[in-house]
């Protein structure tokens, strides 16, 4: 066991650079592209089925359309793809320096691809699933965590932890499927690297393994646990010298929203790293254990694999499934570039968070100062309110006048835009925003593009205004459909906007729950006055498939209430304080009271 432990921290170390930088160039490549792309299935399904948010309450609805599992299965079967990819490519790369031939990260991709396709080719569909199983029991940790961020499948994690039959039933079944796919672990190795077909190569694995069990699974169980352990280290040492620098440098209203979303993402990147590090682990693990339980014909077969891998048949479909990656891998920094960076408004989220008019607690509203003071807020959203001048130019204003921001009792409509432009609207706020300007739409749209999401309030200015039309025009123009939701009081309005651009998400804004709103296509969302919500009100819009936004929510207890019955969105003019009461609970869990609160 020891020789074994030696040689495997060997066969890793010598290989790691290598291989490291391959599994950074292909999971940041094709990781990106794959969620891109089940977004865009998922809201294609979901759109068929009638639906414009996937929540637990329409989750068996959303599945029951003829549509859904087939879209869910083509997805299913590219992520496969993606992983027998990767795995051939580890065994590849593993094999060649048992076989002292060093390949570089693209050899070692496109020993990969050749192993996949000639793999597919045979239609060794059993080798896929055995790869698949423990490819993803290496990685149910990490899975598991991520997933737990992800609704509606956190729901049912919640619902399967909660059953303490169905939690143990289901370890059960993965601890069943780990000792069945235990004794052919080394079949992939046969079918990469000598070629053997996966009968032949299960029986030889089984030979291998032979009165080795017990060893082979203690060997795999520490190189997984000491990564594991390794990475949680990390995780809380970064978490601890985060909340220093935040203690140290940031300002003291902002420092535990900072801690909080900062370790969100630090504990993102470890995921995908540790992920990253475990396979590693396992693989060469399997690859050294392989080697050293007598791999005989590996040497012999060095120059065969070699030949193989220029075999004309597979050549071609090694080169056509390349081409398919990187066209996709083109489209989505295409999609990406078109649409802004800005995260895509998510269907499987948590509660997300809106500064209402800019973080006008802070700044003076629906102003530039306000929408920056939003960033550093760290909101996901920013609220606005559009209005129209004289001459037809988008603008941000709340007011039915400008006497409350800017001194004059006129309108926003009786004005022209170079009029209106030199109005000072940040005195009334505190003379530190003296000579803060109205903004138009276009300047604001331009700023926030991929920066932050935009809830824009269209004002009910009468039946006969092109606002609704001069506002999609805008966001379109831009590629920032799917970063900006449209709100009004107006059905008429959000109707319009609609016909225009149906993929741009609507909200409908109502100051009570009354009526058949649940049943409004015009609108994928309420938007709706807080004190009328209650956790009925939330589930019957959510069998629905619409969201619901909630407004204006500043109280400790109120935001508490909003998130224990599940809104989708908070709009609020404390985006620090919402931001704490809503992630600090589940955050907290993995260091102590996040040090004792940032240290008080």
């Amino acid at each position: 066991m020891k020789i074994l432990a030696k040689e495997t921290r060997r066969m890793i170390w010598q290989n790691l650079g290598n291989v490291l930088l391959f599994e950074l160039l292909y999971r940041g490549i094709c990781l990106p592209v794959y969620l891109r792309l089940a977004n865009r299935v998922l809201r294609w399904t979901l759109g068929i089925a009638g639906y414009s948010y996937l929540t637990a309450s329409n989750f068996a609805g959303f599945l029951g359309c003829p549509w859904t599992l087939p879209a869910l299965l083509v997805v299913g079967m590219i992520g496969i793809f993606l992983i027998f990819v990767e795995s051939c490519a580890l065994i590849t790369a593993f094999l060649g320096l048992a076989c002292q031939k060093k390949l570089t990260p693209f050899g070692i991709f496109w020993g990969g691809l050749h192993g996949a396709a000639h793999e597919i080719g045979k239609r060794n569909g059993r080798l896929v699933l055995m790869l698949i199983f423990h490819y993803g029991f290496i990685n149910l940790l990490p899975a598991a965590r991520c997933l737990s961020h992800t609704r509606p499948v956190n729901f049912v994690i919640q619902e399967i932890a909660a059953t303490g039959w169905l939690f143990w039933a289901l370890a059960a079944v993965l601890l069943f499927g780990a000792v069945k796919t235990l004794p052919v672990v080394f079949a992939g190795f046969e079918c990469i690297g000598n070629q053997t077909d996966y009968p032949v190569a299960r029986l030889k694995s089984c030979e291998r393994m032979a009165g080795r069990k017990m060893q082979v699974a203690a060997l795999l169980t520490l190189c997984n646990l000491v990564t594991a352990f390794i990475f949680v280290a990390v995780y809380l040492l970064a978490v601890f010298a985060i909340a220093v620098l935040v203690v140290l440098f940031a300002e003291r209203n902002l420092a535990m929203a900072i801690l909080l979303f900062v370790t969100e993402r630090i504990e993102w990147g470890v995921l995908f790293t540790s992920s990253i590090f475990l396979v590693m682990a396992d693989f060469g693990a399997l690859a050294t254990m392989y080697n050293y339980y007598g791999n005989s014909e590996i040497g012999a077969k060095t120059h065969d694999m070699e030949v193989s891998l220029k075999d004309s048949t597979v050549q071609k479909r090694a080169v056509i499934l390349a081409a398919v990656i990187g066209t996709s891998a083109f489209l989505y920094v295409f999609d990406v570039i078109y649409h802004g960076f800005a995260r895509t408004e998510t269907i499987m989220g948590k509660t997300q968070i809106t500064a209402h008019r800019g973080s006008s607690r802070m700044a003076p509203e629906n102003t530039m100062a306000a929408i920056r003071t939003s960033l550093e807020e760290l909101a996901d959203y920013v609220e606005l309110d559009v209005q129209m001048t004289k001459d037809q130019v988008v603008v941000l204003g709340h007011d039915a006048t400008l006497k409350r921001v800017a001194g004059i009792n006129r309108t926003i409509a009786s004005m022209t835009w170079e009029e209106l432009k030199e109005l000072d609207v940040g005195s009334w706020f505190s003379s530190e925003f003296a000579g803060e300007r109205i903004p138009s739409l276009e300047d604001v749209l331009d700023f926030c593009k991929g920066k932050i999401h935009l809830n824009v309030e269209i004002k009910n200015v009468g039946p006969d205004s092109l606002l609704p039309e001069k506002v999609v025009r805008l966001i379109r123009e831009r590629g920032m459909e799917e970063q900006c939701v449209l709100t009004s009081t107006s059905l008429d309005y959000l109707e319009r906007i609609k016909r225009l651009a149906p993929e741009v998400k609507t909200g409908y804004i109502l100051s009570a729950a009354y009526g058949d709103f649940y049943f409004e296509e015009r609108a994928d969302f309420i938007s709706i006055r807080a004190s009328f919500v209650n956790r009925q009100v939330v589930e019957l819009a959510h069998e629905q498939g619409m969201g619901v936004h909630v407004w204006t929510v500043n109280a400790k207890s109120e935001i508490e209430r909003m998130r224990m019955i599940g809104v989708d969105n908070l709009i609020t003019d404390y985006p620090v304080l919402a931001r704490e009461i809503l992630y600090r609970e589940e955050a907290t869990e993995t260091l102590v009271e996040y040090l004792q609160m940032v240290f008080q």
